[in-house]
């Protein structure tokens, strides 16, 4: 025993007396290669197996018709969700909560700084609004309530029922539709910016008898001839406008219509006026949200289709928690809806932003096609809702801005990384010689909703623009199909879902929300919807969906994994 240690240690000599500082560098390298894969593991974001099934099917089928394709949240036999589970104050936490409304997400607002029952402040969320470049406006949620409260007894004094909104994304665009809810009056979202015709066929064709309005948009004579039922024109000003007088009624309209200046109205009233609003104790049902789905042709026949609050908080809810836990909405976060309220899927994505006490800036340029970068300026958002539009653009932008080696070899090796199932993060090298050519300035953005409207003749957005997407901005995408009837959206893509598919079409849509279900229909092949990939018409039907079932009028099909497509 006592031989063997004396040539170790003969050994240990010989070998420590070649020790150099070229050994040194050598051993040490060594070691990090050995250790670094064992301290930062290059795992997925997320399981491989939960991308290979994202959704679940029923058991059964009925003929011509495929199973019943759900989110993994209500698979079948359990209930889609149908609301957003607010509870009664002083409710025992294992109480369950019912759907709630419109209302009950702006009481949410409200609760935001004050002590909850646990004994704990209540998240606060603000609520801004992007002027021009660098003018940010914060609004008190007091003084929103208090405008809401004036407004919806000012339109319900004036005898109004339904009211035409015809605004850019304002917080007066959302301060409306709560006055109406609070109030029993029906909100009609117009798509901005129509011609003049397009404006008064749609207030014609919806019976809305009260108008609001960004002053200056529509000639107030031309309202008065054209529109015979509108008893009151509510304007919204600009400050710079203010000092004029809006108040004129034509004389042809005199003792017919009533013309009233928003902020005015508010100025005379706001002094007596409580942040209190009206309560739903007494179980009155509110009235609908009537929604005008518009191509991006502004000549073609709109869809008008009617929402009940069932239909909102149901889609809502589903869009809360189609994000994992830790990618959800957080009061941490800033949403930056880019495109606008009348679409109901940025709609319902703001009022989520509500309900989580998360702050929301609000910006009148957001349209289809607006450059990001001036969306955003003046706020760091953490979230972005936009639309394909603009984010096809972004992609040719930047795909035509890649010109040095280094930002080509940069992307291959973002792109190997989600291949591999991680989203890419620049290391310390990149950032030197090859900086990301995104000229957004995202800051701390990490998430971009996006959507394909289908009917609205929006740009396809595939796989691979989507991966391209993620390496510009830094951000993960979430891709969501809307339509007309249904509230929110039908699907949507899971953000870990990193994915690259051959071609150039239209990407898939991820599972379907838990709002919904969806089923592919072909009245003439049993064999097509009965196969391991069903294909037909998408049927969806669900507590989201206008009327509880459409028929989406195009074809798609359920992929291997569980995902919808276009066929």
């Amino acid at each position: 025993m006592a031989s063997t240690l004396q040539r170790l240690d003969a050994y240990l000599a010989t070998l420590l007396s070649d020790w150099g500082l070229a050994t040194t560098f050598i051993a040490v390298a060594l070691v990090a290669l050995v250790a670094y894969p064992i301290i930062y593991p290059d795992e997925p974001d997320t399981h491989p197996l939960l991308l290979a099934r994202q959704s679940s099917a029923a058991p059964i089928r009925n003929k011509n018709e495929s199973a019943a394709y759900r989110s993994p949240e209500t698979p079948y036999g359990t209930n889609l969700r149908s609301g957003l589970n607010v509870k009664d104050v002083g409710a025992p936490r294992w109480a369950g909560g019912k759907d709630g409304d419109l209302r009950d997400m702006w009481r949410e607002v409200q609760r935001g700084g004050q002590q909850g029952e646990d004994g704990k402040e209540v998240p606060r969320g603000l609520i801004m609004t992007v002027l021009g470049r660098d003018e940010v406006v914060e609004h008190d949620v007091s003084d929103i309530s208090k405008e809401i409260g004036i407004l919806g007894r000012h339109w319900k004094a004036a005898g109004v029922t339904k009211v035409a909104i015809y605004l850019p994304n304002s917080v007066e665009y959302l301060s409306a539709i709560f006055a109406c809810a609070f109030h029993g009056l029906t909100p009609i979202l117009f798509p901005y910016k129509q011609p003049h015709a397009k404006v008064y066929d749609l207030v014609n064709s919806t019976g809305a008898d009260g108008l609001v309005c960004a002053a200056g948009n529509l000639p107030l004579d031309d309202v008065a001839k054209s529109c015979a039922n509108i008893k009151l024109l509510t304007w919204v000003v600009e400050k710079t406008s203010r000092h004029m007088d809006w108040t004129g009624v034509p004389g042809a309209a005199e003792g017919r219509l009533k013309v009233s200046v928003w902020h005015d109205v508010v100025a005379e009233n706001v002094a007596a006026a409580s942040s209190d609003l009206p309560s739903n104790d007494q179980g009155e049902a509110p009235t609908d949200l009537i929604a005008v789905w518009q191509s991006t042709d502004p000549y073609k026949a709109p869809e008008i289709v009617t929402f009940t609050h069932r239909n909102l908080v149901s889609a809502t809810a589903a869009l809360i928690s189609a994000l994992p836990l830790r990618q959800r909405l957080t009061p941490a976060d800033m949403l930056l809806p880019v495109s606008p309220f009348t679409h109901t899927y940025v709609l319902c994505q703001a009022f989520a932003a509500l309900f989580t006490h998360a702050s929301l800036a609000v910006n009148s340029v957001a349209v289809p096609g607006v450059e990001l970068d001036k969306a955003s300026r003046g706020v760091s958002p953490t979230v972005i809702v936009a639309s394909a539009e603009t984010m096809a653009a972004l992609h040719a932008q930047e795909t035509a801005s890649l010109t040095s080696v280094a930002q080509r070899v940069r992307k291959y090796t973002h792109n190997q990384s989600m291949s591999a199932g991680r989203m890419p993060k620049d290391g310390w090298l990149f950032r030197m010689l090859a900086p990301s050519t995104s000229n957004t300035e995202p800051g701390k953005l990490r998430l971009i909703l996006t959507s394909e409207r289908l009917g609205a003749d929006t740009p396809a957005l595939s796989s691979t623009m989507l991966s391209d997407l993620r390496i510009f901005t830094g951000a993960r995408i979430c891709y969501a199909l809307t339509v007309a009837a249904v509230a929110g959206a039908v699907a949507q893509t899971n953000v870990f879902d990193y994915r690259r598919e051959n071609g150039t079409g239209c990407s898939h849509f991820g599972s379907p929300l838990s709002s919904v279900e969806i089923m592919m229909v072909d009245n003439e092949n049993d064999t097509r919807v009965g196969g391991a990939q069903p294909e037909g018409d998408i049927l969806v039907s669900g507590p989201a969906v206008s009327g509880g079932k459409a028929r989406l009028g195009v074809k798609g099909r359920v992929l291997e994994e569980g995902t919808l497509a276009y066929a």
